[in-house]
């Protein structure tokens, strides 16, 4: 591309994120789509995507679909593949809503379907309170970050929710949470639970004004920076959390909803309360944790019930003469 055209394409990306930011996205999913089309305009190789047309763009999912990551040297994830493509259709929405183009090539791709569901990581009680112990309490960004698994862990806010919360979005008298940009942008309440409403309080009283110093921020956690904390940032410290508390489990923010419905559905709450709670769109995304409590109730049966530590008798009907 001409410097020219490089000056056009930066125009046409900074109009494209004002109008993602009209739609009532999260905070960050600017930079956040930007990044994910990034590999779409790479993979154009400075042609226009103004003139890109359907077979382009399906060239471009099958090049997902063998592409490796870089990192891993790993086939990319459904999820990955799913992501760029759902941005990617996004982006000729906004070109086409805004007259840019006539047709909508995107109108092509199909998102592809996720394989069957491994089931989720979950941590054994022990396990879950050494995690929760790793942060150093002594230190603002540790007793933070304890805060933060607190919330995770009473909530099940996904990691874009929690990143994304203002302080307004925190009602204490009620004891819930308002999430204003949930998946889909769907907004709802959740309970926040008293041990996470004792560290949020204290988080808000004693450690927030250490590390907002004198930014005028709304968001509720931040970074070392006084600025809202970024999802990256996030990840990487809960991964350090999980390795020094000795854990041999791939773990991640978003195992913390799935800690949260399967032992809820272990007490007997309904699946359509933590539907609520979890923000699914459907009952069906919530019933998955239905299979793993029961393989796991199978399991306690056979293992602590007096009748399955007995040698199994043969058994048969003898009909009586």
């Amino acid at each position: 591309m001409v410097e020219l055209e490089q000056e056009n394409m930066e125009t046409l990306l900074k109009s494209w994120g004002e109008w993602i930011e009209a739609q009532g996205f999260a905070a960050g999913s600017v930079k956040d789509h930007r990044q994910k089309l990034q590999g779409f305009l790479d993979f154009l190789d400075g042609s226009c995507p103004l003139e890109a047309d359907k077979k382009k763009l399906s060239s471009y999912q099958s090049h997902l679909f063998e592409m490796t990551s870089k990192k891993t040297g790993k086939k990319l994830s459904c999820n990955s593949q799913i992501n760029r493509l759902t941005v990617l259709k996004n982006f000729y929405r906004f070109l086409q809503q805004t007259g840019r183009i006539a047709i909508n090539p995107a109108e092509i791709i199909v998102l592809p379907r996720h394989p069957k569901l491994i089931p989720p990581v979950l941590l054994k009680s022990r396990e879950m309170k050494k995690l929760l112990d790793a942060p150093d309490l002594g230190n603002p960004l540790g007793f933070r970050d304890r805060t933060i698994m607190e919330v995770f862990f009473a909530t099940g806010m996904r990691l874009s929710e929690l990143t994304s919360s203002d302080l307004e979005d925190l009602n204490f008298e009620e004891g819930l949470i308002h999430i204003k940009h949930g998946k889909g942008q769907k907004q709802r309440l959740v309970p926040m639970g008293e041990a996470a409403r004792n560290w949020l309080q204290e988080y808000l009283e004693n450690v927030r004004p250490i590390l907002a110093k004198d930014s005028k921020t709304e968001a509720v956690f931040l970074n070392r920076f006084a600025r809202r904390m970024d999802k990256n940032g996030w990840q990487k410290k809960l991964a350090q959390y999980v390795s020094s508390a000795g854990i041999q489990k791939s773990f991640t923010t978003h195992c913390f909803r799935h800690q949260l419905a399967t032992s809820m559905l272990e007490r007997g709450a309904d699946t359509r309360h933590i539907q609520e709670i979890l923000g699914h769109e459907t009952l069906k995304t919530t019933q998955r944790y239905l299979h793993v409590v029961k393989a796991e109730l199978k399991r306690i049966h056979a293992k602590s019930h007096p009748r399955e530590s007995a040698p199994v008798a043969s058994v048969s009907y003898q009909k009586r003469k």
